[in-house]
Protein backbone atom coordinates (compact mmCIF):
# COMPACT_ATOMS: atom_id res chain seq x y z
CA UNK A 1 0.00 0.00 0.00
CA UNK A 2 1.30 3.64 -0.77
CA UNK A 3 2.68 6.11 1.95
CA UNK A 4 -0.15 8.39 3.17
CA UNK A 5 2.68 10.34 4.70
CA UNK A 6 3.98 12.88 1.98
CA UNK A 7 7.14 10.85 1.71
CA UNK A 8 8.69 13.10 -1.35
CA UNK A 9 8.72 16.11 0.90
CA UNK A 10 10.64 14.22 3.58
CA UNK A 11 13.06 13.16 0.90
CA UNK A 12 13.63 17.22 0.25
CA UNK A 13 14.39 18.23 3.43
CA UNK A 14 16.08 14.91 4.66
CA UNK A 15 18.63 15.71 1.50
CA UNK A 16 19.16 19.64 2.86
CA UNK A 17 20.16 18.60 5.95
CA UNK A 18 22.55 15.51 4.75
CA UNK A 19 25.54 15.56 5.95
CA UNK A 20 28.39 14.41 3.85
CA UNK A 21 31.10 11.79 5.85
CA UNK A 22 28.07 9.46 6.71
CA UNK A 23 28.57 6.26 6.68
CA UNK A 24 25.19 5.69 5.10
CA UNK A 25 23.88 6.81 1.91
CA UNK A 26 21.43 9.78 2.07
CA UNK A 27 19.79 6.69 -0.10
CA UNK A 28 20.09 4.53 3.04
CA UNK A 29 18.88 6.76 5.10
CA UNK A 30 15.83 7.46 2.98
CA UNK A 31 15.69 3.52 3.05
CA UNK A 32 15.22 3.12 6.47
CA UNK A 33 12.94 6.23 6.73
CA UNK A 34 11.12 4.64 4.25
CA UNK A 35 10.32 1.26 5.80
CA UNK A 36 9.33 2.90 9.14
CA UNK A 37 6.86 5.33 7.84
CA UNK A 38 5.29 2.00 6.35
CA UNK A 39 5.76 -0.32 8.85
CA UNK A 40 3.98 2.62 10.96
CA UNK A 41 1.14 3.48 9.03
CA UNK A 42 0.96 -0.46 8.60
CA UNK A 43 0.63 -0.98 12.27
CA UNK A 44 -1.23 2.39 13.38
CA UNK A 45 -3.73 3.06 10.69
CA UNK A 46 -2.30 6.53 10.36
CA UNK A 47 0.77 8.47 8.71
CA UNK A 48 3.48 9.14 10.86
CA UNK A 49 3.62 13.01 12.44
CA UNK A 50 5.84 15.29 10.54
CA UNK A 51 9.11 15.50 12.45
CA UNK A 52 11.41 18.70 12.25
CA UNK A 53 14.71 18.83 10.07
CA UNK A 54 16.89 18.87 13.15
CA UNK A 55 15.24 15.51 14.14
CA UNK A 56 15.50 14.00 11.03
CA UNK A 57 19.23 14.93 10.61
CA UNK A 58 20.16 13.58 14.21
CA UNK A 59 18.43 10.55 13.31
CA UNK A 60 20.46 9.88 9.74
CA UNK A 61 23.73 10.49 12.10
CA UNK A 62 22.83 7.91 14.43
CA UNK A 63 21.80 5.16 12.27
CA UNK A 64 25.15 3.48 11.74
CA UNK A 65 25.23 2.82 15.13
CA UNK A 66 23.09 0.73 17.63
CA UNK A 67 25.06 1.82 20.69
CA UNK A 68 25.99 5.38 21.62
CA UNK A 69 28.93 4.27 22.62
CA UNK A 70 30.26 2.97 18.91
CA UNK A 71 29.07 6.91 17.71
CA UNK A 72 31.67 8.03 15.56
CA UNK A 73 33.70 4.68 14.71
CA UNK A 74 35.13 3.48 11.62
CA UNK A 75 32.67 0.82 10.48
CA UNK A 76 28.74 0.94 11.48
CA UNK A 77 27.20 -1.33 13.94
CA UNK A 78 24.57 -2.03 11.64
CA UNK A 79 24.48 -2.60 8.13
CA UNK A 80 20.95 -0.41 6.24
CA UNK A 81 19.59 -3.78 5.30
CA UNK A 82 18.92 -4.75 8.88
CA UNK A 83 16.73 -2.28 9.73
CA UNK A 84 13.84 -3.75 8.36
CA UNK A 85 13.61 -6.80 11.05
CA UNK A 86 15.00 -4.05 13.83
CA UNK A 87 11.25 -2.18 12.75
CA UNK A 88 9.59 -5.19 12.67
CA UNK A 89 10.72 -6.40 16.04
CA UNK A 90 10.31 -2.39 17.65
CA UNK A 91 6.32 -2.88 16.53
CA UNK A 92 5.95 -6.17 18.30
CA UNK A 93 7.66 -4.65 21.01
CA UNK A 94 4.73 -3.65 23.86
CA UNK A 95 6.46 -0.50 25.44
CA UNK A 96 4.42 1.52 28.83
CA UNK A 97 4.02 4.35 26.95
CA UNK A 98 5.09 5.01 23.74
CA UNK A 99 3.66 6.40 20.41
CA UNK A 100 5.90 4.70 18.19
CA UNK A 101 7.12 7.48 16.79
CA UNK A 102 10.58 7.42 15.27
CA UNK A 103 12.18 9.96 17.73
CA UNK A 104 11.11 6.91 20.32
CA UNK A 105 12.83 4.35 18.09
CA UNK A 106 16.18 6.20 17.68
CA UNK A 107 16.84 7.11 20.94
CA UNK A 108 18.15 5.42 24.74
CA UNK A 109 18.93 1.86 24.16
CA UNK A 110 15.66 0.82 22.19
CA UNK A 111 17.75 -0.08 18.89
CA UNK A 112 20.26 -1.92 20.75
CA UNK A 113 17.94 -3.85 22.67
CA UNK A 114 15.83 -5.17 19.50
CA UNK A 115 19.12 -5.12 17.56
CA UNK A 116 20.30 -7.63 20.71
CA UNK A 117 16.75 -9.63 20.55
CA UNK A 118 17.35 -10.13 16.85
CA UNK A 119 20.99 -11.49 17.19
CA UNK A 120 19.70 -13.85 19.23
CA UNK A 121 16.78 -14.83 16.88
CA UNK A 122 19.65 -15.85 14.45
CA UNK A 123 21.49 -18.29 16.61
Amino acid sequence: MPLQFDFGLFSSIAARVYRPGNLYSLEDCLQVFGSYFQTYEDCMGRPHPPIRAEQISRIMQSMPWVCEDDRGAVAPDIEPGWYSDLITLHFKTKYRRCDYNINHFFSGRVRELRFYEMAKGYE
